[in-house]
């Protein structure tokens, strides 16, 4: 019978995993990314969080200096994202 941590430990690793499968699911529903992309290239729940950033950045309706200045503010978290997404599209 597994200890009340390894149950613990057990639920939060599933529900991880679970939330990270949702989140490749709906960035492969909203851009040219496939699921298999998005796993490659935003393996972590945080990197998929940073790409959510980034989209949600460029997709506003401001002029393209607000969205590169939102970048630049943003650019510490979302930097190394951007490079791997960027580098796909070579």
């Amino acid at each position: 019978m597994p200890s009340r941590r390894e149950r613990f430990e057990r639920i939060s690793r599933e529900a991880r995993e679970e939330t990270n499968r949702a989140l490749a699911d709906e960035i492969s529903s909203l851009t040219f990314l496939t699921e298999e992309d998005v796993e490659r290239i935003l393996p972590r729940k945080v990197d998929k969080e940073h790409f959510g950033t980034i989209m949600s950045i460029v997709a506003t309706r401001t002029d393209d200096n607000s969205k590169v200045a939102a970048l630049r503010e943003n650019l510490d978290d979302v930097g190394r994202v951007l490079v791997r997404v960027l580098k796909l599209l070579l």
